[in-house]
């Protein structure tokens, strides 16, 4: 859990932020002479309780823009990889979709074979009965 601090201290604080938000820093004796130059508050106690407050308040904004950096550079990365995917993946489609096609007509054009495939059935059969025609004609002349 954290300090309770009072109302007075975050109320100076805050103030002192809200108007010189670029003085001050993460470093607290830095920030306890800048409450001492900014304000006229005369107790030791209270105006190191301003001053530890402030550089709290600074710590965490750094976190946060740091977080935040981090966080939007996470993004910029998951970004560029969904758009290599995306376009890398048409193109994969129309590889693969191209690729039967021209095997296909290729191997059909080539070979003087018909690439249907009733007809490709046929042609052995066709073949068969010349074969043995051509043995029983050979045979008996």
């Amino acid at each position: 859990m954290g300090k309770v601090r009072i109302g007075k201290v975050k109320s100076i604080s805050n103030e002192l932020v809200l108007k010189y938000s670029n003085v001050f820093t993460t470093d607290f004796e830095e920030n306890k002479k800048l409450v001492q130059q900014y304000t006229d508050i005369t107790s030791k106690r209270l105006k190191n309780r301003v001053a530890g407050y402030i550089t709290r308040l600074k710590v965490n904004e750094k976190k946060r823009e740091e977080a935040e950096a981090a966080e939007a550079e996470k993004v910029e990365e998951s970004e560029q990889k969904q758009t290599l995917d995306v376009e890398g993946e048409p193109k994969e489609i129309e590889e693969a979709a191209e690729e039967p096609e021209t095997e296909e007509a290729e191997t059909g054009d080539e070979a003087g074979e018909p690439t249907d495939e009733t007809t490709a059935e046929a042609a052995p059969a066709e073949e068969e009965k010349a074969e043995t025609g051509t043995d029983a004609k050979g045979a008996a002349p």
